[in-house]
């Protein structure tokens, strides 16, 4: 043990890999969800046990926090941002099972786990996960946690065992220093994206590290009513600053939940598109009048966003049109996750990990090194493989046409208890 005690600093390091793709094309089953999916989200929270919708409610939070932070802090104001809050909620999950005293309730607040004792919240995610994976036939939805130690470092059996029971984890242990690790681990996270996410980690990233936590989620899905590639044109889409990008625009005419607009008092419009049998949809919000993408970011939060949800009317006969894009998104979140209450988790001085780590004597405590997420989506309308479909779409009454011809922000969510699986902002589609 003398060697691992000279190791400074020791890293507990922490990843998450979303994938979505979203094919065009009928769905392949014709299941109903398990339950009303037209029922305003409030009404269907009270399904859930106590614990199950705090969790529900704090993992939206969380991601919208997530993207109202990344989307400010932005370098290059025409970036897009992707984020999968329930891949950073998992991953995260997993590492506040070895968390105690200050570290766990940081972590826990800052998750919105809002007090939620670590049995009601491990809980709540296996209950989360169970509803997800199966709830519509016709969409591949896959979940995958791995757990890679290094040799040598004690880990209590009894976390280990959690990580099994609760996240389905695999346990792997390594040795960080062998020159094929970094090979090993990129390889299983292509495999488990089907090979669309790559190289997630770097040699120059296992500087101390002891333990690396990996968490993929991969969304698969058709369209419930897929664009026809006939009718898509070359459109002016309005970037922010005013400049102009030629983009494919794709369009379809369809019966679509829809909902905000000037007339009922609202700055956006919104439009809803399900995939498969119905279970699963993407919502697409754009700014209208003097409102920009940015005014709609900066007010995002669970409840801003059940508004949105909540102001969805009855389907009506709606032309929708928005831009052919793809998006790949890789941010390191130490300083994110810091600045909304984890910082105790990445400090070697306070970090309390005494529910996961075993040993004694270090000369530094373990802590959080870095985490890292890294998101693909693409969206089109043959259905390509790997592709995310999105769609955005304004009416009122009669045919109606929505034109998302400016920055807007999309959202692919669980209709049935209303989880978000990933948000983003489209500020260039050509970027």
């Amino acid at each position: 043990m003398g060697q691992l005690r000279s190791v400074a600093p020791v890293l507990l390091v922490f990843a998450t890999v979303f994938l979505s793709n979203a094919t065009s094309g009928d769905p392949t089953a014709t299941e109903s969800p398990p339950a009303d999916i037209t029922e305003r989200p409030t009404e269907r929270l009270r399904g859930l046990t106590p614990a199950q919708a705090v969790a529900l409610r704090g993992g939206n939070d969380f991601g919208l926090k997530l993207l109202r932070r990344l989307y400010a802090e932005r370098q290059d104001k025409r970036a897009n941002v992707l984020v999968s809050p329930v891949s950073a909620s998992m991953s995260l999950g997993m590492m506040l099972n070895g968390a105690g005293g200050e570290t766990y309730n940081a972590m826990g607040d800052a998750l919105g786990l809002n007090g939620l004792l670590m049995v009601e919240a491990n809980e709540a995610y296996k209950d989360l996960m169970a509803l997800l994976v199966p709830l519509d036939p016709s969409v591949e939805f896959r979940v995958a946690n791995t757990s890679w130690l290094e040799v040598g470092f004690e880990i209590r059996r009894d976390y280990l065992r959690r990580l099994q029971e609760v996240f389905d984890a695999r346990i792997e242990n390594v040795r960080f220093g062998d020159s094929n690790m970094v090979g090993v681990i990129n390889a299983w996270v292509e495999e488990a994206t089907v090979g669309r996410v790559t190289e997630l980690v770097t040699a120059e990233e296992f500087a101390g590290l002891v333990a690396l936590l990996v968490n993929t989620v991969y969304f698969k899905a058709a369209w419930t009513d897929p664009f026809d590639p006939a009718q898509t044109t070359t459109a002016e889409f309005r970037r922010a600053d005013g400049s102009i990008v030629s983009v494919p625009l794709m369009g379809q005419l369809l019966d679509a939940r829809v909902g905000g607009g000037e007339d009922f008092g609202e700055d956006f419009v919104v439009v809803e598109l399900p995939y498969g049998a119905g279970a699963f949809s993407m919502m697409v919000v754009v700014p209208t009048g003097d409102a920009t993408l940015t005014d709609l970011v900066e007010g995002m939060d669970g409840d801003r966003w059940l508004e949105i949800v909540d102001a969805l009317r009855g389907e009506v006969r709606t032309e929708v049109r928005l831009p052919r894009f793809e998006l790949t998104y890789e941010k390191v979140l130490n300083d994110v996750l810091k600045a909304i209450g984890m910082e105790v988790a990445f400090d070697g001085s306070r970090a309390d990990f005494s529910w996961m780590v075993g040993n004694e004597g270090l000369s530094d405590r373990p802590h959080i090194g870095w985490v890292k997420q890294k998101s693909f989506i693409r969206v089109d309308e043959e259905g390509t493989e790997t592709a995310t479909a999105t769609g955005t779409a304004f009416a009122a009454s009669g045919n109606s046409v929505l034109q998302a011809d400016r920055p807007f922000l999309f959202a692919i969510r669980e209709r049935l208890y209303g989880t978000i699986l990933v948000v983003g902002t489209v500020t260039d589609p050509t970027s």
